[in-house]
C-alpha cells in the first residue's frame, strides 16, 4: 500500500513520483557517499550556474567556509561581509580565524552597499563575500572592480538566490567560488541538510573537494588539515530531480 504523502511543500508534492524513485534507486544501489547520485548532481548543478566545477559538500555554511580555507584565508585576515545578512556569513569567516567586517547595505536593496566596501578595506583585507539577499542579486560590477583593483578574493554567499542573474549572468559565476545552501526551505531544497560549492577554478574545486574530506585527495591519503563535509547521495538525487523545474518555482 503506497503511503500517501504530506507535505506542506508543494515543489515536493508535484515531485513525489520523482523522489520516492530517487530514493528506491539510492536504497537498492546501497551507495551512500560519493556515488553517480553526487556526481551527476554536481555536473548538472554546475552547468546551472554558468560554472565549470561543483562540490557538494554538507550543508551551506560548510560550503562557504570551505571556499574561505582554500584560498587560505586564516588567523590575522579579515574578510568584508554585509552587516544584514543571515548568521552563517560570517560565522563562515571566524571559523578559518579570520575577522569579518561589517558593512552596511543599500537600502533600496538591503544587500551590501558597494560604496562603501572601500573605506573599509585594509592591508588585512584578503576576501569581499556579497551576499544575494532573497533572491535578489548583488550589484556586482564595483565589486569585482574592487577585487581586482586591491587584489582580494570574491567569494559569492549564494543561499537565498539559486538561480537569480545579474545583468544576464548567474550569480554564483562571477566570483573565485560561491556556496550554496540546500536546507529544505530554500527554493532548491533537499530533504535534509546539504550545500555546495561551485568556481570556475579546477584547481580550488579539487582543494575543496579534499578538504570536504578529511583533507584526502585519495583514499588513505591526507594531505590538508580537513573536515568531515559531503553531499551525501540521498540529497544528491532529490537535488537532482527537484532541479528541473528550479525555474519554474523561481517565477
Amino acid at each position: 500500500m503506497k503511503v500517501p504523502f504530506v507535505s506542506f511543500l508543494p515543489l515536493e508534492k508535484e515531485l513525489d513520483t520523482e523522489l520516492r524513485n530517487a530514493f528506491e534507486r539510492v536504497y537498492t544501489r546501497s551507495w551512500y557517499i560519493e556515488g553517480e547520485e553526487d556526481k551527476a548532481f554536481e555536473k548538472e548543478f554546475a552547468k546551472y550556474c554558468d560554472t565549470k566545477y561543483c562540490v557538494g559538500v554538507g550543508n551551506g555554511l560548510d560550503a562557504l567556509m570551505l571556499a574561505l580555507k582554500a584560498l587560505g584565508v586564516g588567523v590575522g585576515d579579515e574578510v568584508i561581509v554585509p552587516s544584514n545578512t543571515y548568521i552563517a556569513t560570517a560565522l563562515a569567516v571566524t571559523y578559518v580565524g579570520a575577522k569579518p567586517v561589517f558593512v552596511e547595505p543599500d537600502i533600496r536593496t538591503f544587500n551590501i552597499n558597494p560604496a562603501l566596501i572601500e573605506s573599509a578595506i585594509t592591508e588585512k583585507t584578503k576576501v569581499i563575500m556579497p551576499v544575494h539577499l532573497y533572491g535578489q542579486a548583488c550589484d556586482m560590477d564595483p565589486i569585482m572592480e574592487l577585487a581586482k583593483k586591491y587584489k582580494l578574493y570574491v567569494i559569492e554567499d549564494c543561499a537565498q538566490a539559486h538561480g537569480a542573474t545579474y545583468k544576464g549572468k548567474k550569480i554564483g559565476s562571477f566570483g573565485d567560488a560561491a556556496g550554496f545552501s540546500f536546507y529544505p526551505g530554500k527554493n532548491l531544497g533537499a530533504l535534509g541538510d546539504a550545500g555546495a560549492t561551485v568556481t570556475n577554478t579546477a584547481e580550488l574545486g579539487a582543494k575543496i573537494r579534499a578538504l570536504g574530506n578529511y583533507g584526502s585527495d585519495y583514499k588513505y591519503h591526507h594531505i590538508y588539515l580537513g573536515n568531515n563535509s559531503r553531499l551525501d547521495e540521498m540529497q544528491a538525487a532529490f537535488l537532482a530531480a527537484k532541479l528541473p523545474i528550479l525555474d519554474k518555482v523561481n517565477v
